[in-house]
């Protein structure tokens, strides 16, 4: 089930001043892909998935899931299944227990009632619920709520999964568990998914490729490799024995040696140290000699040398780093311009 926009634009009225959510955004998202959807704090990710699950209309342009005109809301939610974490707002019956809001959800996604009483079950006991399924929805914690409607989500093996915070809440077993049950069942029946999520320890996981989008428009559609590779800044970690007891005198010297570069330096064991260092101006091959150079001379023995491959995370600093920077060059422009006037 293929993903497709076209030109989608939508604003929203705020205190009366028009605030663009979605500005001409394009994208082919593929069968069976699993995508990550990046981007700061009111970039348009939200919305971009509410106009996906048809809970939201855009203002112009248009989009199909699977051929499917997202205008056609009964048959597009016949094949998606969607979780919006925080911004979820009440979406399971309270007097209900947990069994039964499932089972009524499953219902109305057209899952054959014996089905989805097993699919259910072993989604419960997957996630550790088995013993609280009785229990009302009014009286679930932030976490448990989350798990069901993830469990929800998940009962009717949607064609197409809209992901948005998923596991706001979960614990670390559950969380770990959510992610390799989702990488599973995007792998065994082939679902589309898109995952929005804070947690990049999620998106990485879980996402050979991203989407980046800002202020409603997409930067970048592309893998997690080249999102590092474009995004982050060069770095190398240097492994080495040094039978030197003083850390600071240590710090200092590489400071000394390296100038503006930026390094960390970690203390292994009594004897092993790992330096990272950060290609700002310089030259990083000139770095690296003048590096081994010192430590050479120091008596240290160089056990290996390599690439530091940085997290997304890390990746993606360096992306709103770089973006604050330009920021700040427009803005001194603008202030010059209005100096000359």
């Amino acid at each position: 089930m293929s993903i497709e926009l076209h030109n989608i634009s939508k604003s929203f009225q705020v205190k009366g001043k028009k605030i663009q959510a979605l500005d001409n955004v394009s994208l082919n998202i593929p069968e069976g892909s699993f995508v990550g959807l990046l981007g700061p704090n009111g970039a348009g990710k939200t919305t971009l998935t509410r106009i996906l699950a048809t809970l939201l209309l855009p203002d112009s342009g248009e989009g199909f899931i699977d051929g499917i005109p997202l205008s056609k809301d009964k048959k597009i939610r016949e094949i998606i299944g969607t979780v919006f974490g925080e911004s979820g707002g009440r979406t399971l019956y309270y007097r209900l227990s947990i069994y039964d809001n499932l089972l009524f959800y499953s219902t109305l996604a057209g899952v054959p009632k014996k089905e989805a009483k097993k699919r259910i079950n072993i989604l419960l006991d997957y996630f550790n619920l088995t013993g609280k399924k009785n229990v009302l929805a009014m009286k679930l914690s932030t976490g448990m709520k989350a798990k069901v409607l993830l469990i929800r989500a998940l009962v009717p093996l949607p064609k197409v999964l809209l992901l948005d915070e998923p596991t706001l809440g979960f614990d670390l077993i559950s969380f770990e568990k959510a992610k390799k049950l989702l990488k599973a069942l995007n792998k065994e029946f082939n679902i589309t998914t898109l995952l929005t999520s804070h947690n990049f320890a999620e998106i990485e996981d879980l996402t050979p490729n991203l989407i980046l989008i800002e202020k409603g428009k997409i930067i970048d559609n592309c893998t997690q490799c080249e999102f590092k590779e474009i995004y982050s800044k060069k770095q190398v970690e240097i492994s080495f024995n040094f039978n030197y007891e003083n850390l600071f005198m240590l710090q200092q010297t590489l400071k000394e040696t390296l100038g503006s570069a930026f390094f960390k330096l970690e203390k292994v064991d009594n004897t092993l140290f790992n330096l990272k260092i950060q290609l700002l101006k310089e030259n990083l091959e000139k770095l690296i000699s003048r590096i081994v150079v010192l430590l050479v001379e120091n008596y240290a023995e160089i056990l290996e040398i390599k690439p530091h491959v940085p997290s997304l995370r890390e990746a993606f600093l360096a992306y709103l780093e770089r973006k604050r920077v330009s920021d700040t060059t427009i803005n001194s422009e603008k202030l010059q311009l209005l100096v000359e006037r």
